[in-house]
């Protein structure tokens, strides 16, 4: 599942398990299910590092 920390400042967008109850980025306990633009845009920017590596490489 793809969750989005609601932090003000962190809006940390990561994929995660049921069991996960703080962001990995800012450590704070405030997270939720990603909405489906939230998953789009994790989507799209995993797609963009592959995409770069892979040129790069």
């Amino acid at each position: 599942m793809i969750y989005t920390c609601q932090t003000k400042c962190c809006h940390y967008i990561f994929p995660g398990s049921e069991q996960q109850r703080t962001c990995p980025d800012c450590g704070k306990p405030h997270i939720r299910p990603s909405s489906a633009a939230e998953r789009i845009e994790y989507f799209r920017r995993q797609t963009n590092a592959l995409t770069q590596r892979h040129r790069s490489g």
